[in-house]
């Protein structure tokens, strides 16, 4: 998987923006099974990327625990195969319960007469000649054997037990390629062919209902271990975690190198305690920097897609990190980011026109290239905040332990109501200083009050890397 790995299981697995288009390949009483045709996006080496989902009934949901079973798949269109990447549980309004990054480095090769070829013929077409010869008399199965197999797969993508019950013979039924898809909103799609290992992931939700034997029964998760960080490309140590790399970093470092704001092992220093930091002092387009003689242009709108979801806090030993849920969307420059942490810096990192503010929230996103585009939020002393008081109100009591709260948040009350931004190209503003980061820092500030802001000083009174060199670079201002 390479390259599309290191791109998409960091963060990734985006929720497609555009419009869904969903087709219905399988249905009985309980679960309909779709794959969405306008979530196809182009990979390396041939392949694709698409979602497709299970949606179950209003009652075998309420014995689930879950409305909608999402899952990521990369088809191979040269082998015919593909890779289940990723599965995300929604409940009926369409927020993340749970979700799932599945670190399979073996393609499973799709056979013929499934709805696993169902699925790969819709992201692969095949020439006129290959499919008369798949249509041919001769390699045809019936509907009913499609259907059974159809059948199997969905509820297997619903179980890791295998203890479901399969879909009903005489229920089950293939629908024809002009059957609409009843979809109402864009959301992320899920596969139906979901195979694959589940790597070990907490939940973001407290534990589902006990589902019957007819109902697709997710695994159930509790407590929130502490050695992972979200969506990685592969486990890593726990006890490292940098502010910006919310998955596997870019550049690999010593997880054991301690670095922190002050003394020897402060900013001035961080290049020397890993060569993989070298970038920290070596680096031509490092962040934060004083933001000041921007290029006033109509710069394009910032397209905010959050969706509210469960979370996960941490006090990192560097900052306080919120690790959010699948599905949150950032659009800008004709690419689509997906909302991976937010964290704090007291005070702000950043600096406009030689301002400093109280307090800066850094939003990190990233696409499916593994592009990271990070939204800074200033903060200034004024009226409390409800989402933060929901965070501070959920603090953990140990550095490095993640907590899972049964509270959600709406990302939406951290933004201000007008989005104008700069922009320009940066950095990590932590080791390992990694450059290429899409920098956009909001022009109106939001407001906490004096005691939240007083919260976050108890941990760190001071957690912010001083201002870098500009260095020529190009600073677009919005009208």
């Amino acid at each position: 998987m390479g390259k599309f790995s290191a791109g998409l299981l960091c963060a990734v697995c985006c929720l497609p923006l555009q419009a869904a288009d969903w087709l219905v390949v399988a249905k009985d009483k309980l679960r309909s099974v779709e794959i969405d045709r306008g979530s196809v996006m182009e990979s390396d080496g041939g392949s694709r990327v698409a979602w497709g989902r299970i949606v179950l009934t209003e009652a075998q949901a309420d014995k689930a625990g879950y409305k909608t079973l999402r899952a990521l798949n990369r088809y191979d269109c040269r082998t015919r195969s593909f890779t289940l990447v990723k599965r995300v549980y929604l409940s009926a309004d369409d927020r993340v319960l749970r979700e799932e990054n599945v670190d399979a480095s073996n393609p499973s090769v799709v056979r013929p007469g499934t709805v696993d070829e169902r699925f790969l013929n819709e992201i692969c077409p095949l020439p006129a000649s290959e499919t008369a010869k798949k249509t041919s008399p001769a390699s045809k199965r019936s509907l009913q054997e499609i259907a059974d197999e159809a059948g199997r797969r969905a509820a297997a993508a619903g179980s890791t037990e295998g203890s479901e019950r399969p879909f009903r013979r005489a229920e089950l039924r293939l629908v024809k390629d002009e059957a609409p898809a009843a979809s109402a909103k864009p959301a992320a799609p899920a596969s139906a062919a979901a195979h694959g290992e589940i790597t070990a992931k907490p939940p973001l939700n407290p534990e589902p209902k006990a589902a019957s034997q007819e109902a697709p029964t997710p695994p159930v998760y509790r407590a929130a271990p502490p050695q992972y960080t979200p969506r990685p490309v592969a486990p890593r140590a726990p006890k490292a975690p940098a502010s910006h790399a919310v998955a596997a970093a870019p550049v690999a470092h010593n997880p054991h190198a301690h670095w922190s704001y002050e003394g020897e092992t402060g900013p001035e220093f961080w290049a020397s305690l890993n060569p993989a930091n070298s970038a920290c002092s070596r680096g031509s387009r490092q962040s934060p920097i004083d933001i000041r003689d921007g290029i006033r242009v109509e710069q394009e709108e910032l397209v905010f897609d959050y969706k509210p979801s469960y979370f996960r806090i941490v006090d990192n030993g560097h900052t306080i990190q919120v690790n959010y849920g699948s599905g949150s969307m950032l659009t800008v420059m004709g690419r689509n980011y997906e909302l991976q942490q937010f964290h704090f810096h007291r005070p702000s990192e950043e600096r406009v026109g030689g301002r400093a503010f109280a307090m800066v929230a850094h939003l990190v996103h990233k696409d499916l290239e593994g592009r990271l585009a990070v939204v800074a939020v200033l903060i200034e002393e004024g009226a409390a905040n409800p989402l933060i008081q929901t965070l501070w109100n959920n603090l953990p009591l140990e550095k490095n332990e993640e907590y899972t709260p049964k509270a959600s948040i709406r990302m939406s009350e951290l933004l201000p109501a007008r989005l104008d931004y700069y922009s320009y190209m940066g950095s990590l503003t932590t080791p390992p200083c990694t450059e290429g980061v899409l920098w956009l820092v909001l022009k109106q500030p939001m407001s906490l009050s004096r005691e939240q802001i007083e919260i976050f000083s108890r941990f760190y009174s001071n957690n912010a890397r001083p201002l870098q060199a500009q260095k020529g670079r190009v600073i677009k201002e919005s009208r």
